[in-house]
C-alpha cells in the first residue's frame, strides 16, 4: 500500500491525517442528521431533492469562484443525469427511506458493503478476475449480513428486517454506478469537484419529479424545526466534506482516502449512540468485524507475477 505524500517528513502528514479525520468524522455524522430529519417528518424522496440542491448548487458556486468551467455539453449532460439519478437520487431515496427507520449503526455497517458489491457485480460481468482471497471477503460479508437479518436479538424490532433490505439498495446501486459507468466514461479535462456538483444538481432535476409524482415535494423552510435543520446541516456540511475529499485525494492519493470509510463507519456507531442512544447488539458488533474484514480483502489487488 502506497501513499503519496510530499516527502517533508512528519508536517507532510498532519494535513492528510486531519482531512481523513474530517471526512470520517462528517460521513458518520451524516447517518445520524438523515435519521433526525427522515424520522422527523421529512419525507425520504423530498429530502433528496433538497439536499442534493443545496450541496450541489454550493459545489458548482465554489468552483465558479475559482474559475472552473460548468460544461453543460452533451457529453457531460449525459454522465451528469446517469451518476445523478443512480447514485444520488434512486439510492439515496432507497438509504434515507430506510435510516428512518433502522439503528444508525446498522445502517452505516450496510453502506460499508459497497465494495463487495462492487466486485461481485464485476465478477459476474467478468470485468475483473477471479481471486480466491477476494470471493473469501464476499463470503464473509453475506455472513455479516445474515447476522444482521437473522437473529432476533440482532435488531431492536423484528419488523425492521424489511428496511435492511431495503437499504441495502443504496450500496448496490452505488455498486452498479461504479462498475457500469467507470472512470472510462467520465467527462475528460473536468474538475472533479465540478463533477460532482453537476451530478448532485441533476440528481436534484431528477428526484424533483420523482417527488411531484409521489405527491411528496414540499418547501420544506417554512419551519425551521430539528428535522429541517439536519437536513440543511447535511447538505452544507457535504458540499464542504467533497471538497476535503478532492483535496485528500490531491495531496495523499486515492487509496489513503479510502481508509475514511472505515472511519465513518466507526464514528456512525459513535453518532447513534450520542445522538439516540443506540448501542449495536452483539450480532450487529459481530456483522460489523466481518464486513470490515470482508471489504479489506475484497480490496485486496491482484499483482501480477
Amino acid at each position: 500500500m502506497k501513499f503519496n505524500f510530499p516527502s517533508k517528513g512528519l508536517t507532510s502528514l498532519a494535513m492528510p491525517v486531519f482531512l481523513l479525520i474530517s471526512v470520517g468524522i462528517l460521513w458518520g455524522l451524516f447517518f445520524s442528521l438523515i435519521k433526525l430529519g427522515v424520522s422527523g417528518g421529512v419525507h425520504p424522496v423530498n429530502y433528496v431533492f433538497w439536499f442534493t440542491l443545496i450541496s450541489g448548487g454550493l459545489l458548482v458556486s465554489v468552483c465558479l469562484i475559482r474559475g472552473k468551467n460548468f460544461s453543460l455539453s452533451r457529453e457531460h449532460l449525459s454522465y451528469y443525469f446517469k451518476i445523478g439519478l443512480i447514485r444520488f437520487s434512486i439510492a439515496n431515496i432507497f438509504f434515507y427511506a430506510a435510516q428512518g427507520k433502522l439503528p444508525v449503526g446498522v445502517a452505516a455497517v450496510i453502506m460499508a458493503f459497497t465494495p463487495i458489491f462492487t466486485y461481485s457485480i464485476s465478477l459476474l460481468l467478468r470485468v475483473e478476475s477471479f481471486i480466491w482471497l477476494r470471493v473469501v471477503g464476499i463470503i464473509l460479508g453475506v455472513i455479516g449480513v445474515m447476522l444482521i437479518v437473522i437473529p432476533r436479538a440482532s435488531l431492536p424490532d423484528a419488523s425492521l428486517t424489511p428496511y435492511v433490505f431495503i437499504c441495502f439498495g443504496a450500496p448496490l446501486l452505488h455498486a452498479l454506478a461504479y462498475v457500469l459507468l467507470s472512470e472510462k466514461s467520465r467527462p475528460k479535462s473536468v474538475d472533479s469537484m465540478m463533477i460532482a456538483g453537476g451530478t448532485l444538481l441533476a440528481a436534484s432535476f431528477s428526484s424533483f419529479f420523482i417527488a411531484l409524482l409521489w405527491d411528496e415535494w414540499n418547501f420544506i423552510f417554512t419551519n425551521f424545526d430539528v428535522p429541517t435543520i439536519a437536513m440543511l446541516t447535511h447538505a452544507i456540511l457535504a458540499a464542504l466534506n467533497f471538497f476535503m475529499i478532492f483535496e485528500l485525494i490531491r495531496i495523499a492519493g486515492p487509496t489513503f482516502m479510502s481508509q475514511s470509510s472505515n472511519l465513518a463507519l466507526g464514528f456512525g456507531v459513535f453518532f447513534g449512540w450520542l445522538i439516540f442512544g443506540e448501542l449495536p447488539s452483539h450480532w450487529v458488533w459481530g456483522a460489523i468485524t466481518l464486513i470490515l474484514i470482508g471489504v479489506a480483502l475484497v480490496n485486496t489487488r491482484h499483482k501480477e507475477p
